[in-house]
């Protein structure tokens, strides 16, 4: 039960590192833009790729999460009203 924490809380915490190194690139290039300043930049393809990590590490964590939770989740094909069918 512990390494399912430690696996959940360390691909939550690699999305968020990863989507904060996004932000500081873009904050980065729009002062780049704005003030002229000579910025470091992961360019085009390296924000595809930030992004795209983190989207899968937060992926990943979400099937943790669900994978190990107590009841199960509610089949969104099955019918709620009651009516037999």
């Amino acid at each position: 039960m512990k390494t399912n924490v430690v696996a959940r809380r360390l691909a939550f915490a690699a999305a968020s590192v990863l989507l904060l190194c996004y932000a500081a690139n873009v904050a980065l290039r729009i002062g780049q833009i704005k003030f002229g300043a000579a910025t470091w930049s992961v360019g085009d393809v390296g924000e595809f790729l930030l992004v795209l990590v983190s989207m899968v590490c937060f992926v990943a964590g979400l099937l943790i999460v669900e994978a190990h939770s107590p009841k199960p989740m509610v089949d969104a094909m099955e019918s709620t009203t009651g009516d037999g069918e």
